[in-house]
Order: structure tokens, then sequence, then C-alpha cells
């Protein structure tokens, strides 16, 4: 916050309209984050100390084996994202089981959390109708290429998310997963005796998790029926699907005492207001630096250079993505100065728009909310999160480049 101050005034800004930022950035960002955040780390709480989190990590872990729980972790994230159009949410959502996969398998939560990270990351940017959806709108792309390009990219682009976890995970500077407890220390005596049948423990996340991917299919398929599309929108809705979780956690926890499950509640709600904080804190940040049109000016100074195409969508998009941290500010901006540029530049509109989509992979740090959602759950250091998911990111958005790059010479004709 005190960052965000000095650089709003080193801008110039009044301070009328730096205190209008401050709270604007801080309140649009938690308006959809924060109830997010809180549902999350009450689930999170409540399956651990229920018993819940054991019963479905066993059941699991039989199923995928430990040796793969980080390739289930992310594969999960890769598959959810695009239906809820958020890496933040698709993150939230799956963080509580996977963090309590990733203890019961002996992994460390920040491997885990990098691996989600990764999986969630890399379809939401690429796969269409996530974010791509507002390049492909400004360029006119040719959707039904946008659709199969955008996956087949988006699979290396995970394989790379990946391989760089594992690698973190194994030479740089992490928290060794001996040190974390296990899921029964982490449990009361109480839950032991009467732990959930799996069915009750996987409901938890399957039910908001089928909410909205049929709120998804709905807005696909499903004509405009009066009453039945409007309760599928309602209950789908990420924020709504979440609090169905909580209340259907609340319900697994009904044989333990009213008293312990609400002080269970309370240490779900503490933890998630260190994350809401900061997160808000980012997006304040990130407002800032959108308002002083700092992308925008430096990205329109990389077009002029004149080095080739699709190095300069590619980089216009990266510059005001690190600049300013929204990836949907970076997906309507770079298309609005690489247009008029788009027949002398020679790239098609598809290809714009994949290099588009590439370039906003990079960075997430500490303007992007996404940092501090991956950060805050994971209970990752700052330093450890610019080290591991900062350096992630940009290997998977020079790895979307070059694949990109790849397409365009085997079918020039995209």
């Amino acid at each position: 916050m005190f960052v965000s101050l000095v650089m709003g005034l080193s801008f110039g800004f009044s301070p009328s309209d730096l205190v209008k930022y401050v709270v604007d950035g801080f309140g649009e960002t938690l308006g959809y984050i924060g109830l997010m955040v809180f549902a999350a780390t009450i689930v999170a709480e409540l399956l651990a100390k229920t018993g819940a989190a054991t019963t479905m990590s066993r059941s699991i872990l039989k199923f995928v084996g430990k040796s793969r729980v980080p390739v289930a972790v992310g594969a999960s994230g890769f598959l959810l994202a695009p239906p809820v159009t958020c890496n933040d949410t698709a993150f939230m959502i799956l963080s509580p089981a996977a963090r309590t996969l990733g203890i019961a398998g002996g992994y460390s939560p920040i491997l885990v959390s990098l691996a989600l990270a990764a999986g969630a990351y890399s379809s939401f940017k690429l796969v269409f109708p996530a974010a791509p959806l507002y390049a492909a709108a400004a360029f006119h792309a040719d959707l039904a290429k946008l659709i199969v390009l955008g996956f087949l990219v988006s699979i290396p682009v995970f394989a790379a998310g990946l391989l760089w976890t594992y690698a973190y995970a194994r030479y740089g500077h992490y928290e060794p997963p001996r040190t974390q407890p296990s899921l029964d220390e982490r449990q009361s005596p109480v839950a032991s005796e009467v732990s959930p049948s799996i069915i009750e423990s996987c409901v938890t996340i399957t039910v908001p998790l089928a909410l909205i991917l049929a709120r998804a299919l709905a807005d696909a398929y499903l004509p405009e029926v009066q009453g039945i599309r409007s309760a599928i929108d309602f209950v789908g809705h990420p924020v709504i699907a979440m609090l169905v979780g909580v209340g259907l956690a609340l319900f697994v926890a009904r044989k333990h005492p009213k008293e312990e499950v609400s002080k269970w509640v309370g240490d779900g709600l503490a933890r998630g207001a260190t994350i809401v904080a900061v997160i808000g804190a980012g997006g304040v940040l990130g407002k800032i630096l959108i308002a002083a049109d700092l992308g925008k000016l430096l990205g329109s100074l990389i077009a002029a250079i004149g080095i080739s195409g699709a190095v300069t969508i590619f980089l216009v998009a990266a510059v005001i993505k690190t600049v300013q941290g929204s990836s949907v500010v970076t997906m309507v901006t770079a298309p609005s100065i690489v247009l008029p540029l788009l027949p002398a530049l020679g790239v098609s509109p598809t290809l714009a728009t994949l290099l588009v989509s590439a370039g906003a992979m990079i960075s997430v740090h500490v303007n992007d909310s996404y940092f501090w959602v991956v950060t805050g759950f994971s209970q990752m250091p700052v330093s450890e999160g610019v080290k591991s998911l900062t350096v992630m990111s940009l290997v998977q958005g020079l790895t979307a480049f070059v694949m990109i790059v790849v397409i365009a010479r085997v079918l020039p004709t995209i």
C-alpha cells in the first residue's frame, strides 16, 4: 500500500484521485475474490478438521498413485480454468483438495500449488473462450482455428510449467515435505473417531465444480428458458457455488460440537483475512499502474521500433501485462495498439490473438492478483513466489511464443 501511494504521487495524481484509486483498486479486487477466498479457506479448514480431507486424499491417492499427484492436480486446474474463465477462481476452488493431496503424498505445498497454478494459468490464457475471447473479438479471429490451435499450444505450455515446477522443487529453495504435519496430525482427536464417508468428503468439492460446469454448459447450449436458465446461472456462479460448498462442509461437520465447528470456521476466516488484505493491496498497485497508462505507452513505443511482426505483438502484450498486472486489460489494450499495424506486420488475426495470449502470460508478479492468490493459499513467502511463480510464468509465456511461431511456419495459412 505504501509503495502504491508513493508511485501514485510520483505519477502526479492529485490526492483526491489517488484516494479514489486506492479505494476502487481495493474494492474492485475483493468484491469477487474476497468472497471466494473466505469460502475456500473455511472449506479447507473444515475438510482438515473433520477428517474429510484424510478420507478423500487416501481414496484419490489409491487411484492416481503418489508419484502422479502433482500432474493430477495440475491437470485439474487445466480443465477447470476455461469453464470458470478465471485462473484465480480455478486455483481457489481446487486449492484445499490440492494441498491435502500434496501433504498426504509427501509433497511440499509449494510444489503442489505451483503445479495447480501452472495448469490453471496455461489453459486460462490460451484456451478459448477464456482470456483469448477479448483479443479474438478485437482482431475478428477465426474462432474454429483459434479453439483448436489455442488448445494445442496450451498442452506443451502446461508441460513446461510442470517441468519447471519439478525442477524448482528439486533444485530451488523451498520448504521440504517432511516439515509439513501429516493429515492425521492436523486433525482433532474427535475427527478421527467420526470421519465422514468418501461420498460425504468428496461432495464438498465436486458439487460446487458440477454447478460451475453446468452453468458454463447452459450458457453454451441451453436456450434462454425463463426460470431454468436463471436458476442455473445463479447456483452455478462461482461465488454461490463455493457458498454451497461451505454449506456442504458444515453438513459434513454436523457430528461435531457446534462450538468446535464455529471455532474451525473462525480459524478459516482468520487465515483468509491475511490473504484478502494482501490481494487487495495488490489490486491497489495494479489500479494505479493502469490509471497511469504506462503499459499502453510502453506498448506503443515497442510497436514503433520496427521489429518482426510476431515478436512485436508478443512484446507489446508482454510489456503491458508486466507493467500493470491485469490479464483482461492486457487482452483489451494490446489489440487496440496492434490492430492498426496488423496489415504492415503481416500477421493474421488468428495468429495475432494467439501471440497476445502468449505475451499476456509474462509475467505474474506483485501487481497481479494471481500472484497473491497462489502465494497466500500455499503460504509461500513473497521471495519464493518471485523465484518460483514469476519465473514459471516467464517459462510458460516463452514456450507459448515458440510453439506459436513453429505453428506459423508449419501452417502459414493460419
